[in-house]
């Protein structure tokens, strides 16, 4: 039974190890998985990268053909579109984005490697943080300079966000290490969030929303790899049945906005 037990104990820290060890590519200048012309309009996790328009934006993470060159010898054919500053004009701190920003789980010290181009003219600046401070900035003076940048996380398990003072072009996001799952529920900071009574629970394989309120509600029902699975627009209670599997429910209404985490067993 001793022999047993520090056997799973071995294995479990063996695998706990490996998750941590987990790396992450996003590559927006070469890959087939981006094909957004128009960008996101709502919260949307896709590849296990969250992106956060906000209210009034619809073309956050927007496609498009153009090439860049880095010194460190990485080529892009495509560019990932911010559209816009992640924080209001006349921020004077740039440490939780407000709109038009990304971000992705991690499980613990990580290194964050961004490869982007500014925007327009003028002096732009990227910003990586933790939420709390930043952890790493680039400004740049030409929208033809191809930028590079490292950022070093060395907390906790938590969230790290990617946004910019105006408008810049992303080309390529790695995570070297500690990569952890990314869920849209952790990311309501919206005071508006708190005030939406309707409810989210499960019973068997069926998911309910209730307490609607005569409110018309937008729910959007998306699977753990970030694909929406279900949508529907209703003022009554909502059930749908699913397979056995991790979801978020995210809902809409004139109350605000929530995202809520599921397992169906």
């Amino acid at each position: 039974m001793k022999n047993t037990l520090i056997l799973s104990m071995l294995f479990g820290s063996f695998f706990l190890n490996l998750f941590n060890a987990q790396s992450k590519i996003w590559d927006f200048g070469n890959s087939t998985a981006w094909p957004v012309s128009s960008g996101y309009s709502t919260d949307t996790l896709l590849d296990n990268l969250a992106m956060i328009p906000e209210s009034n934006v619809t073309n956050l993470g927007a496609v498009e053909a153009n090439n860049a060159t880095f010194l460190d010898g990485y080529t892009a054919t495509k560019r990932f579109k911010l559209n816009g500053g992640s924080w209001d004009t006349g921020a004077t701190s740039f440490v939780m984005p407000t709109k038009r920003y990304l971000y992705f789980a991690v499980t613990g010290a990580c290194t964050v490697k961004v490869w982007f181009k500014t925007g327009g003219s003028g002096t732009r600046t990227l910003y990586v943080t933790n939420g709390n401070s930043v952890i790493g900035s680039l400004a740049g003076t030409s929208s033809s300079d191809p930028l590079f940048l490292t950022a070093n996380y060395a907390g906790g398990a938590g969230n790290i966000y990617i946004g910019a003072d105006q408008s810049v072009n992303i080309c390529k996001i790695e995570v070297s290490n500690s990569i952890g799952v990314t869920t849209l529920s952790t990311l309501s900071t919206q005071d508006h969030t708190r005030k939406m009574h309707a409810t989210v629970h499960t019973v068997g394989n069926s998911i309910f929303v209730s307490k609607l309120n005569g409110k018309n509600t937008e729910v959007k029902i998306y699977s753990s790899a970030g694909n929406l699975v279900k949508t529907a627009n209703s003022d009554t209670e909502l059930n749908f049945s699913l397979q056995s599997g991790f979801y978020i429910v995210h809902l809409k209404s004139a109350e605000g906005e929530k995202s809520v985490k599921v397992i169906l067993k």
